[in-house]
């Protein structure tokens, strides 16, 4: 019987380790989702702010 306990106690040491792997790659993967959503949400804002300037620089005004 005793051996029946340590064989469980290593399972559920087992299941513990391997939760928390997959917790650790769970938020490695959300992390890299949300830094380049971070790296396109600047990309876009450089764009639009760019998109303004050569808009307010251009020849064309829109006041008549």
């Amino acid at each position: 019987m005793n051996k029946i306990k340590q064989l469980v106690a290593q399972l559920d040491l087992v299941n513990q380790l391997l939760l928390t792997r997959v917790s650790l790659e769970d938020n490695a993967h959300r992390l890299q989702f949300f830094m380049q959503l971070k790296s396109v949400s600047q990309k876009v804002s450089l764009a639009e702010k760019n998109w303004q300037v050569k808009n307010a620089c251009s020849p064309i005004s829109s006041e008549k």
